[in-house]
């Protein structure tokens, strides 16, 4: 924001580190069958202050009117985050405008607040579905056992987190990826197909996670 020219007025100029990393994000998604709308809605976005923030929040049921509860739940969270609230205050607002609505419709929000200066990354969750590490062939799970927003009085998320380094991957589901697979442990299912898939490009690596479940 600063001039572009330095002439022999004073001005003030502004100098800013760059970030010591860059984060490069892929997406597949599909709708339920018979549907047209996605109950899921999904943000990418980054921040003035360096910071990379990926959600995902998995509206009840599916169709349009979970699709546009799950849609206004990830709007809602980047407004606030934008005002300047911090991501923990974000989350118990966010469950307080769900418990004020006269609405059937819950929402679980997944949100991966990635550091691009020192790569560290915060896992909140609430009610979310398991977040997946690949670290070349080692693919470590990160659960919740949280309640959506909006079932219970008191906001009840869980934060994790965790040192990223170069050439990691963060793999976000919403819960309709887990149960498709239709085994026991779909969480250790998906950690094997994850494992199992060679490539350094993240719209490859979800393209073909899809296309493995479904």
């Amino acid at each position: 924001d600063s001039r572009m020219v330095i002439n022999q007025d004073y001005n003030t100029v502004m100098f800013m580190p760059a970030p010591e990393y860059l984060m490069l994000c892929g997406a597949a998604r599909v709708t339920r069958d018979g549907e047209v709308v996605s109950g899921d809605s999904f943000a990418v976005y980054h921040r003035d202050s360096g910071e990379m923030i990926l959600s995902i929040s998995d509206g009840m049921g599916s169709g349009p009117e979970a699709g546009q509860e799950s849609s206004q739940t990830v709007e809602l969270m980047e407004q606030f985050l934008n005002a300047g609230f911090d991501r923990e205050t974000s989350i118990k607002m966010l469950h307080s405008v769900m418990l004020l609505r006269d609405s059937s419709c819950f929402s679980t929000m997944d949100l991966a607040a990635v550091n691009l200066y020192p790569g560290e990354c915060e896992l909140l969750k609430v009610g979310a579905a398991a977040t997946f590490l690949k670290r070349g062939d080692w693919v470590e799970t990160v659960s919740s056992t949280s309640m959506p927003m909006g079932i219970i009085g008191e906001a009840d998320y869980e934060c994790t987190k965790k040192q990223l380094r170069p050439g990691d991957f963060l793999v976000m589901v919403s819960d309709g990826v887990l149960e498709y697979l239709h085994v026991p442990n779909p969480e250790e299912t998906m950690q094997e197909i994850i494992e199992s898939i060679e490539t350094n490009n993240a719209t490859i690596l979800a393209k073909r996670i899809l296309e493995r479940v479904l």
